[in-house]
């Protein structure tokens, strides 16, 4: 079988998601992921609980550790340590939650081939054309879920005017003594790369640290991942890598005729916080019921998708830029009031978890 009526590229959790949702509202599907499955991706590991409660099944059994709070600290010097009332987040391998999803949308139905790279996504007479090394498949509409360098968009022509940042990972093996330190804890630097920081989430057996900020600052990105790694004494670097963060503005084409994006590949990542779980998540939950309704008409018109992500996405996007200029500016001073405001810190976990009106 090489027809369907929808092709998702990736099998992320934007691409997953969708295929689930899809698949179990009748549509045939068809997920094509680049690498074989279960595949690593680069990423911290953090699914927030707005994320989580998105999903109508369990994630507890690819959660390694759940975040109550988080240490802070400025130029790793001085350093605070915070609670919230609430969990924070699930930290999860990506490895392990990935598959998970891809488990639930086979399981709804979707076909899945993995190890098979996307070379081209074409439109004609009506239809989608996705050409692979295997062969072709078509469909009546495509989504790219393929991540920062999506190929759905580069074919297509979507997303050219993209913010992109840059993130430097590295999943660590620490001993048993310092991670138990942290064992409950996300950990956060600020201040010694503008606009940027470093971060620490502990797994089950080893952490996940690395750095994010504005790609022409990238060359301190590796030192600065050292200098964090030195608080732990004797680690070792058990995998290494890095990955592009695409940043959508409002009115950037992320749909056009047949084919849309989803996830990383819309651009969808939070500027200040780098949180891009939810946002695949929740895009792909507002991408589903629009392909549906056009796949029933039998009329291909998938531009509400576009206004919903314009309407329910974009303010959160728009309000996290803002904070990542605030912050910028004065991180010395954003610091101070996180250590020194119990209120402020509050404010923040909220809009973390999703329960602050004006966040999203």
């Amino acid at each position: 079988m090489n027809s369907y009526d929808v092709i998702i590229v990736g099998a992320g959790p934007a691409g997953s998601t969708l295929g689930y949702e899809l698949a179990r509202r009748g549509a045939s599907v068809l997920i094509i992921e680049k690498d074989k499955l279960p595949r690593n991706k680069t990423c911290a590991g953090g699914v927030t609980f707005r994320a989580h409660a998105l999903l109508d099944f369990d994630i507890s059994a690819v959660t390694q550790r759940v975040a109550f709070g988080m240490k802070i600290s400025y130029q790793l010097g001085d350093f605070c340590m915070k609670k919230y009332r609430d969990p924070l987040a699930h930290l999860v391998m990506r490895r392990e939650f990935d598959n998970l999803l891809v488990s639930k949308a086979r399981d709804a139905g979707a076909a899945v081939i993995d190890g098979t790279r996307v070379e081209n996504v074409s439109v004609s007479s009506g239809r989608v054309v996705v050409v692979t090394k295997q062969g072709s498949y078509f469909a009546r509409t495509a989504v790219g879920a393929d991540g920062a360098n999506s190929v759905v968009a580069a074919k297509i022509g979507l997303m050219k005017d993209a913010q992109r940042e840059l993130a430097l990972e590295a999943e660590v093996s620490v001993s048993d003594k310092k991670l138990e330190e942290i064992s409950s804890f996300i950990s956060v630097d600020l201040g010694r790369i503008p606009g940027g920081y470093g971060w620490v989430f502990p797994k089950k057996s080893h952490v996940s640290a690395g750095v994010t900020g504005p790609a022409r600052l990238s060359g301190r990105f590796k030192p600065y991942l050292d200098l964090i790694l030195q608080q732990f004494g004797e680690y070792d670097i058990v995998d290494f890598s890095g990955h592009v963060m695409p940043m959508r503005r409002r009115g950037s084409s992320i749909q056009t005729g047949s084919v849309l994006l989803v996830g990383d590949a819309a651009g969808l990542i939070h500027p200040l916080s780098g949180e891009g779980i939810f946002y695949a998540i929740k895009s792909a939950k507002l991408a589903a019921p629009v392909i549906v309704s056009a796949l029933q008409s039998g009329k291909v018109d998938l531009r509400s998708y576009q206004r919903a992500v314009d309407a329910e996405l974009m303010p959160g996007l728009e309000l996290g830029r803002m904070l990542l200029k605030i912050y910028t500016g004065c991180p010395r001073l954003c610091y101070t009031m996180i250590k020194k405001s119990d209120r402020f810190w509050s404010l923040g976990c909220r809009a973390l978890l999703g329960s602050s009106p004006v966040y999203s």
